[in-house]
């Protein structure tokens, strides 16, 4: 049997201050992989916990500085699936709460657009994938018990 291709997926969430609320990151991948909207996701190297590859992959991705990060949640929602390139995925998500937006740097090998969108612009067409949303919403649920 084949080993799992591991996978993780990162819900950024940073305080808006001007709407006293969370605003929640999502980036457009580019041409080649799609145009489409989605969450931080990434591959775990074989040797990082899904935590550590989360963290990396959100670094890779947006420019995060790891200095900003409030909190780390584990949101207990994994994923079984074969990926566009044909490998078997298992996938878990996390949520990463920072105090302050910062410039987000894509790699436009991957990515080609950002936005951020407040807790009450979360509908399940903004993302493509139903897994992608599964996560962000339970973030928005977990956010908003939080409050500001």
């Amino acid at each position: 049997m084949d080993k799992k291709t591991r996978k993780a997926q990162v819900v950024i969430a940073v305080v808006d201050p001007e709407r006293q609320n969370f605003s929640l990151l999502l980036m457009q991948t580019n041409e080649k992989r799609g145009s489409f909207w989605q969450n931080v996701t990434g591959k775990i190297e074989s040797d990082e916990t899904y935590e550590e590859g989360a963290l990396r992959e959100a670094m890779e991705e947006t420019g995060l500085e790891v200095e900003s990060i409030v909190d780390i949640v584990d949101l207990k929602i994994s994923h079984d699936f074969i990926d566009q390139k044909k490998r078997d995925v298992h996938e878990k998500s996390f949520l990463f709460v920072l105090d302050k937006r910062w410039e987000v740097k894509m790699d436009p090998s991957e990515h080609q657009n950002f936005k951020w969108i407040a807790l009450n612009e979360l509908k399940r067409e903004v993302v493509k994938y139903e897994g992608n949303f599964e996560a962000l919403d339970k973030a928005r649920s977990i956010l908003k018990q939080w409050g500001v």
